[in-house]
């Protein structure tokens, strides 16, 4: 065997590859764990933070005037009630 195909014969064995792929003697898990948490905790901080911006005080202003409109309803209720019964007693 010459030394330039022994030399191409290591080289193609120390990093043998599939489809383009090192082939690593490790398992996946062990190779990505720190991309699966870092990813776990990213979705669920940003999950965390929509749902606290979703519960924004904007929404206390609308609730306010739904609350004055629903208000004036009763009011007028009221006073069409305390006019009838003037009315009749």
């Amino acid at each position: 065997m010459s030394i330039f195909s022994r030399w191409t014969f290591q080289l193609i064995m120390s990093s043998y590859s599939i489809f383009g792929f090192k082939a690593y003697k490790s398992s996946y898990l062990k190779l990505y764990f720190p991309f699966i948490i870092s990813g776990t905790t990213i979705f669920f901080l940003f999950s965390a933070a929509h749902t606290a911006l979703s519960n924004a005080p904007d929404d206390k202003w609308v609730k306010i005037v739904e609350n004055v409109a629903e208000g004036t309803k009763r009011q007028a209720l009221k006073a069409e009630a305390e006019k009838y019964l003037k009315e009749h007693h």
